[in-house]
Parts: C-alpha cells; sequence; structure tokens
C-alpha cells in the first residue's frame, strides 16, 4: 500500500461515480496507473460477459494499471468503481517526476508487486498436482 501523504502534489484527483469503468481490458492507452484516495474498486476479466471474473477488490491506498504504464501493453483486465471513488492517475509523464521525489513509493510499489507475484505462485502451487 502506498502512504497516501505523499500524494498531495503529485497530479490533480479525480472523483468517480459508482460503477464507473476506468480502465477496459485490451485497452491500449492511456498507459497509467491509479492509486485510490478513497472509494474500492473491482479488478474483473471479462467484464460483462457470462464468465465475468472478479480477480481483486481494491481500496484506499492501493494502485492498478502499473503493468500498462510500465511496460506500455494493453490493459489485462476491467476495472470499475464499487463505490463513489477519488483516483490520482500517474501516467507517462508525470512517474519519473514522482519516482524522483518520492523514491520511497517505488520501493512500497515493488513491495506490492512481489506480494502479488508471491500470492499468484502461491495459487498456481496449489492448483499443480502433486508428485
Amino acid at each position: 500500500m502506498i502512504d497516501l501523504s505523499q500524494l498531495q502534489d503529485l497530479s490533480t484527483p479525480t472523483k468517480l461515480p459508482k460503477n464507473s469503468v476506468i480502465i477496459e481490458e485490451g485497452a491500449e492507452s492511456p498507459y497509467s496507473m491509479y492509486i485510490i484516495l478513497l472509494g474500492s474498486v473491482r479488478v474483473v476479466k471479462n467484464y460483462g460477459s457470462y464468465n465475468q471474473v472478479v480477480v481483486a477488490n481494491l481500496g484506499r491506498g492501493d494502485f492498478f494499471g502499473e503493468m500498462s504504464l510500465f511496460l506500455l501493453k494493453p490493459r489485462t483486465a476491467t476495472v470499475v468503481t464499487a463505490e463513489e471513488t477519488v483516483l490520482l492517475e500517474i501516467n507517462q509523464m508525470n512517474v519519473y517526476e514522482i519516482i524522483e521525489k518520492h523514491p520511497q513509493m517505488l520501493f512500497s510499489i515493488l513491495k506490492t508487486l512481489c506480494a502479488r507475484i508471491d500470492d499468484l505462485n502461491d495459487r498456481v502451487r496449489g492448483n499443480m498436482p502433486r508428485t
């Protein structure tokens, strides 16, 4: 989780109503990540289809969209607000300035990414057949 007290000077927050689609699976741009200042979101695969799956619920201090920002690849999921939500966007234009001004934020991002990979590894191991 990112320390929200560091975020006051990063960019202008955006308030979105409940059920707003923030990013769509497969979209190529914008290459941005978002930090949740208030509220919560659902990260969904196959949004709107009969086989839709909620893969994560994120709240205050959490972030999403980092893969697209850093890898410049299409979105891997759709993100929808679960309630009225306030987000801070970090884009290609301000990410380097943010990391320079707040290097501890980069550590927080890396720590969260490692935890997500560790969780994924645990899930994969749990589904692997035992020998």
